[in-house]
């Protein structure tokens, strides 16, 4: 990617989309992408049903450059149109001081596989503020690349960036006394992954392959699924690991749920493991790996096929059984 091309921008500005690890993605990529072409960092959170916390509740200012946390006013600024209307793909427009701005934006397409087209308009039009909103990780390293790109290189840049931000106090302050000795991480989700998850036996056999590995046979479990995360420390101690878990009182920080409070405490335990098995489709557990610095030790499973058939079979015989109901029939 040529960087010369982005040699007009002055300013970067992330508006973080989806959940909090995909907002962190997206923050990281646009900080990283700003310090190369040594444009300024600013970012403007909006609270939505996927991410209601606010950012001053879960990242310490201090992690921050001085004044980059925007606002609605600062930013209606810079956009000549609401957030709600904020273009797809990669756009043109003018500030209302006449700044030139491009808009970037990959929605179904993402932004990895636009990073060509956008350096191109960018040295076409000589933006001097480019504006992205984004709930993943991009990169200049290698233009347009399919989504799930990534190098060895962009992940030691996003690794030091996760290193360096730190989250408040009811967070940041509680898990460097939990890890102790050394320990692997197993991140589980379900919830809203349940078809695209690995069988419990190949789980279990890529635990047993990383304590091998590593020598490690201590294991930190992690899961959106209180059910699954106990079946786990179970499993697992029955195989003679040292599986634990997080489960405290549950706290909260102003303003957020105490559930967001546990999960990013995981996500900072995960990030500090030597080397963790976690599932291909989770961002959760895929940049956990990468803030590790052991994403290379580290296992991703993939969906496995019989799983995805039988939550597909499950779900179809919930929405037959469902349907009377929804249609106003009696029976």
């Amino acid at each position: 990617m040529d960087i010369a091309a982005f040699d007009s921008v002055e300013h970067v500005v992330v508006i973080p989309r989806n959940g909090y690890i995909n907002r962190l993605q997206a923050m990281a990529s646009s900080a990283i992408l700003a310090n190369e072409i040594s444009a300024s960092f600013r970012v403007l959170w909006e609270s939505d049903l996927a991410a209601p916390a606010p950012i001053e509740s879960l990242i310490a200012a201090e992690s921050l450059p001085q004044g980059a946390v925007l606002d609605q006013e600062d930013l209606g600024e810079i956009l000549p149109f609401r957030i709600d209307e904020f273009p797809q793909y990669i756009s043109r427009c003018e500030s209302n001081q006449g700044d030139r701005v491009v808009t970037f934006a990959g929605q179904d397409r993402g932004e990895q596989p636009l990073m060509g087209e956008l350096s191109q308009v960018v040295k076409q039009w000589r933006p001097k503020i480019l504006v992205i909103a984004a709930g993943g990780r991009f990169s200049l390293e290698a233009g347009s690349q399919p989504v799930t790109w990534d190098s060895p290189m962009f992940r030691a840049l996003r690794m030091s960036w996760y290193d360096a931000v730190n989250f408040v106090p009811e967070i940041d302050s509680t898990w460097p006394e939990l890890l102790g000795q050394p320990s692997l991480g197993l991140h589980l989700r379900y919830s809203d992954r349940s078809h695209q998850t690995p069988s419990r036996r190949e789980v279990l056999r890529a635990v047993r392959t990383l304590v091998e590995r590593t020598g490690v046979n201590r294991v930190f479990i992690a899961s959106d699924s209180t059910r699954e995360r106990e079946r786990w420390l179970s499993t697992l101690g029955n195989n003679g690991l040292d599986a634990w878990s997080y489960s405290p009182k549950l706290v909260s920080t102003p303003k957020v749920n105490p559930a967001v409070v546990m999960a990013l405490i995981d996500w900072r335990i995960l990030g500090k493991t030597a080397g963790s098995v976690f599932f291909t489709e989770s961002s959760y557990g895929y940049e956990a790996a990468v803030a590790s610095g052991n994403f290379e030790t580290s296992l991703a499973l993939d969906t496995n096929q019989f799983v995805r058939l039988r939550v597909g079979v499950s779900n179809h015989m919930k929405n037959l059984a469902g349907a009377p109901k929804r249609r106003g029939w009696r029976l």
